[in-house]
């Protein structure tokens, strides 16, 4: 049952409103009871304007209407609380928020009742969401391991979801996922002349 209602609503024209209602009325605590965890959680730093949980709902509300690209965004920073800490200067991380998020999806959709195959592309896509913060200093071995590990069949909902992520954050620069997917696309031109 949660299932088909949340499925309904990460496909609507704005999603975040549905989602927004489900925790008001008190819902989310038997869907994703996870999600409540996120709301006033601030990030404490400068990539980031919103708490964790209004910056889920513009990733959401940001990324194309197609459930895995949904689901991935309103689950890609579901572990951000327990990952948190606090530098020498005040500032906020995540470390390793990106692979707890992934493990966390995979939980919370199994729950659901998700399918395997689903389950592994949204966690994947989840997994490898923090490939943007590394895409200046990212070598040939790095993208190779990166298409690799996304699968060429999820390279371009890698590239939505990385948009869409960026999109929600003050400042952003589009042009660390663009060359990304320009190393990705040499490699893949590479691999296919090799042959």
């Amino acid at each position: 049952m949660y299932k088909k209602i949340l499925n309904e609503i990460l496909l609507q024209d704005k999603p975040s409103h549905g989602i927004y209602k489900l925790i008001e009325r008190g819902e989310m605590k038997n869907i994703i009871p996870e999600l409540l965890k996120l709301k006033g959680f601030e990030q404490r730093t400068p990539h980031h304007d919103k708490d964790v949980l209004e910056h889920t709902m513009a990733v959401l509300d940001e990324i194309k209407p197609k459930l895995n690209l949904r689901m991935a965004a309103l689950l890609h920073d579901i572990s951000k609380p327990e990952c948190f800490t606090v530098d020498e200067k005040g500032r906020g991380h995540f470390y390793g928020h990106h692979i707890k998020s992934a493990v966390r999806s995979k939980k919370i959709l199994e729950r659901l009742g998700y399918e395997d195959k689903f389950i592994e592309d949204v966690a994947t896509l989840i997994r490898y969401h923090y490939i943007k913060d590394l895409a200046n200093v990212i070598k040939e071995k790095g993208i190779k391991r990166f298409v690799k590990a996304v699968g060429v069949e999820r390279l371009d909902d890698m590239f939505e979801l990385l948009k869409a992520d960026m999109a929600a954050k003050p400042n952003s620069n589009y042009e660390v996922i663009e060359k990304l997917r320009k190393m990705s696309n040499e490699y893949l031109k590479g691999l296919s002349a090799n042959r």
